[in-house]
């Protein structure tokens, strides 16, 4: 048995409509190859991986323990939110992205092959401190903490995800693992039912309204639905958080901004696109719309949530 790594497993077995699995059993067949003590926990209920992050993270561990998560951004977010809530928030993370998008992999540069990361474990990689968002609701509970590593988004691209989630065409392509062709389908079929609505933006105690936006997202990198680059200079190693707001288009304008977008980035110089960096950012809304957090759904509401930059270990 090799004593100088175990490796604690926490795996979701449906993400990406059951790639996770067979990732889960290749990485299981390596480690015994390997003669690499492991153990492994599954998530089987949304919600409770947060639990079994938590609960690994209030217990101490010495430096050959690393936990490795299977699956997809939700999975990822689920670990997040647990290890920073636990009594040891700096609980390093190893992740292999196995889901549907995969925007926080490609965001840092992550491997999903279970060998090379594995090599790379053995090696004894150091943990890289890497930004995530945070998020309160203050007019709920403003001492309650909440994370993200890709985004939060209010509007059109939380209205997409809604849609492509109660979308039966989703399941069958998520059959032959092109589940994220549905994100691009609804994004032209979603984009003449966006409604339009008001918000309000702080950030660096300046203050801006839009009466018209569609889209508010605040992210911690470039990516967004599966890898469009919605935000090129947004980085996950920036110390800083990024809004975007983007005001009503018509299908013209979504596929001009769409072609640039591709193309070379240049659909942040639209005027109907808009963007802001800090530390801090408050964002209000004042109509009942879709939300998402890093591809969960949040059920249809008013927002006002106060943004903020955090950190967590990375093993990569």
């Amino acid at each position: 048995m090799n004593n100088k790594l175990k490796i604690h497993l926490l795996v979701n077995e449906t993400a990406g409509n059951g790639h996770a699995k067979s990732v889960f059993e290749e990485i299981t067949a390596l480690l015994i190859n390997n003669n690499i003590n492991f153990d492994t926990r599954t998530s089987d209920y949304a919600g409770e991986a947060i639990r079994i992050a938590q609960d690994y993270g209030n217990r101490p561990h010495s430096s050959n323990e690393i936990l490795l998560v299977i699956g997809g951004d939700g999975s990822l977010n689920e670990v997040l939110n647990g290890i920073k809530r636990s009594s040891n928030p700096a609980t390093p993370i190893a992740y292999l992205p196995a889901g549907t998008g995969n925007d926080f992999g490609r965001a840092a540069n992550l491997t999903a092959d279970p060998k090379i990361l594995l090599d790379r474990l053995k090696g004894g990689v150091k943990p890289d401190q890497i930004d995530c968002g945070s998020f309160v609701f203050p007019d709920i509970n403003k001492d309650k903490k909440y994370y993200f590593a890709n985004s939060f988004g209010v509007g059109f691209d939380a209205f997409v995800n809604h849609n492509s989630n109660i979308s039966k065409l989703k399941k069958l392509l998520n059959r032959f693992n092109e589940g994220k062709l549905i994100y691009g389908y609804n994004v032209l079929a979603s984009v003449t039912r966006q409604d339009t609505f008001s918000v309000d933006i702080e950030t660096n105690k300046r203050k801006f309204h839009f009466d018209d936006a569609f889209l508010v997202t605040t992210t911690n990198h470039p990516y967004l639905g599966g890898g469009l680059p919605l935000l090129p200079s947004a980085k996950i190693d920036s110390h800083r958080i990024d809004t975007v707001v983007v005001e009503k288009f018509g299908l013209k304008k979504l596929v001009k901004l769409f072609i640039n977008l591709l193309k070379d980035g240049s659909h942040v110089y639209d005027p109907q696109f808009h963007y802001f960096e800090a530390k801090k950012i408050t964002v209000k809304t004042r109509q009942k719309e879709y939300a998402q957090v890093d591809g969960e759904e949040i059920k249809r509401n008013t927002f006002n949530v106060e943004f903020s930059v955090s950190c967590f270990n990375l093993l990569r």
